[in-house]
C-alpha cells in the first residue's frame, strides 16, 4: 500500500476514536453528575490546552521534517489520557485526564493534515477526498457506539475510544515524511505567513465561526436527551451530519473548480448559523436529528476550504505549524464557545444559546467573506511575493 493509502487508514482509525467520543463525552460527564457549567468549563480547559499544544506539535514536526515519531507520540499521549479518564471519579481526576487527552489530541489532526498535504504535492485538491474517509468511519462508529451505550451505559465508549487511539499511533508510524533538512528562519516565515493576503482576517473569522459552532455543538447532544431522545438518537444526530460530509468532501475538487474555493469557504461559514437558528426553535429530538445534515454541509465546506486557504499561504518548512495555527483558532473558539456557552445555557436555556449562536454566526460568515475577498478572486490561492521563493512549486501550478 502506498503512502497516501496509509495516511487514509490513519484518518479512518483516528476518526473511529472521534466517533466513539465526540458525541458522547458530554453525556458521560452528565452521567457522572457534572452540571452544564462544569461540562462547559471542562471543554474550555481542554480547548485551552489544545490552543497552545497544536502549534507546538506542528512546530516540532516542522523542526524535524524527516522524523515520523511526532504523530504517533501525540496519539499515544491522547490514548493515555483517555485510559485514565475511563476510571476517573472526582472532578480533579477528570480534569487531569481530560488535560492529558487534550494535550495529545491537539497534535494529531493538524500534523496529519500537513503530512497528507505534503504527500499529495501538486494534487492537494484531493485533500478533501482523503479526509472524507475519516468522516465515513465517523458515521459508522458513531451509530454503533450509540447502540452500545444504550445497552451498557455511557462509560462503554472507552471500550472503543482507547484502543482506537492506540491503533492510530501504530498506523501513523507507517506514514512517511517528504521533508528535507532543517530550515532556518522560522519566525521570519511565520511573520510572512501571517502577513499574506487575508490571513489575519481569515483567522479572526475562523475564530468567530469555531466559537459559535462550539457553543452550539457542545450542548447539542444534551439537548437531544433533554427533548426526550436516546443515546442512539444522539448518535444518529451526529451521523446525519457526517453522512453529508463524506460526499461533499469527496466532491470538493469539482465544486471548487466550478464555484471557487473562496465562495465555498464563505458558504460553509454561512450554513452553520442556519442550523443553530433551526435548533433554537426545535420542538423535539427528531427535529434536531432532521436538521443535522446542515452541520455536515457547513462544516465540510468550511474545514476543507480553511485547510486549503492556510496551505496555499504556508511557506515550505512551516506547513504543520500553519495548520496548527488554524487548529488553534478552533481551540480558542472552543474555549470561548463551550465556556461561555455553559454559563449562558445554565442561566437561560440551551435553546437560547442556540439562538445567540445563530446571530453571531452571521457576523462570522461576513468576516470570512471579507477575508476571501481581500485575498483575491474567489478560489485563488494567492502567494505573497515575500514567500514566492519559500512555497513549493506545486502551489504555483
Amino acid at each position: 500500500m502506498g503512502p497516501i493509502g496509509r495516511a487514509a487508514i490513519t484518518y479512518a482509525v483516528y476518526f473511529v476514536a472521534i466517533g466513539a467520543s465526540w458525541s458522547y463525552l458530554p453525556v458521560y460527564y452528565r452521567d457522572l453528575g457534572l452540571d452544564l457549567a462544569a461540562i462547559g468549563l471542562l471543554a474550555a480547559m481542554s480547548s485551552a490546552i489544545g490552543l497552545l499544544a497544536a502549534p507546538a506539535w506542528g512546530a516540532l514536526a516542522d523542526r524535524y521534517p524527516r522524523s515520523r515519531l511526532g504523530l504517533p507520540a501525540a496519539a499515544f499521549v491522547a490514548a493515555a489520557g483517555a485510559f485514565g479518564l475511563a476510571s476517573a471519579g472526582t472532578l480533579p481526576q477528570i480534569a487531569t485526564w481530560v488535560g492529558l487527552l487534550a494535550l495529545g489530541s491537539a497534535g494529531i489532526g493538524p500534523v496529519l493534515d500537513a503530512r497528507v498535504l505534503d504527500l499529495l504535492g501538486a494534487a492537494q485538491a484531493r485533500y478533501g477526498q482523503i479526509r472524507a474517509i475519516g468522516s465515513a468511519a465517523f458515521v459508522v462508529v458513531t451509530w454503533l457506539v450509540g447502540v452500545l451505550l444504550d445497552r451498557e451505559g455511557s462509560g462503554a465508549l472507552f471500550l472503543v475510544f482507547v484502543p482506537a487511539l492506540a491503533v492510530t499511533a501504530l498506523v501513523a508510524l507507517s506514514v512517511p515524511r517528504c521533508g528535507g533538512g532543517r530550515r532556518p528562519g522560522t519566525w521570519h516565515r511565520l511573520g510572512a505567513f501571517l502577513r499574506s493576503p487575508g490571513m489575519v482576517v481569515f483567522l479572526v473569522g475562523a475564530l468567530l465561526t469555531w466559537t459559535l459552532l462550539s457553543a452550539a455543538n457542545g450542548f447539542y447532544s444534551i439537548q437531544v436527551i433533554v427533548l426526550g431522545g436516546t443515546a442512539q438518537m444522539v448518535g444518529l444526530a451526529w451521523v446525519a451530519g457526517a453522512v453529508v460530509e463524506v460526499p461533499v468532501m469527496w466532491a470538493y475538487p469539482r465544486l471548487a473548480a466550478r464555484f471557487g474555493a473562496g465562495r465555498l469557504l464563505v458558504a460553509g461559514a454561512a450554513i452553520l448559523p442556519v442550523r443553530a437558528a433551526l435548533a433554537a426553535v426545535s420542538p423535539d429530538a427528531p427535529w434536531l436529528v432532521a436538521i443535522s445534515p446542515l452541520q455536515g454541509l457547513g462544516f465540510a465546506l468550511f474545514l476543507v476550504g480553511g485547510v486549503g486557504f492556510v496551505s496555499s499561504r504556508a511557506p515550505a518548512g512551516l506547513a504543520a505549524m500553519a495548520q496548527g495555527i488554524f487548529s488553534a483558532s478552533w481551540g480558542l473558539g472552543a474555549i470561548l464557545g463551550t465556556g461561555l456557552g455553559g454559563i449562558v445555557a445554565g442561566s437561560t436555556s440551551i435553546a437560547f444559546l442556540f439562538g445567540a449562536a445563530a446571530v453571531g454566526g452571521v457576523v462570522a460568515a461576513a468576516v470570512v467573506g471579507l477575508a476571501a475577498r481581500s485575498s483575491g478572486r474567489p478560489g485563488a490561492a494567492a502567494v505573497p511575493a515575500e514567500l514566492s521563493q519559500l512555497v513549493p512549486e506545486e502551489v504555483h501550478r
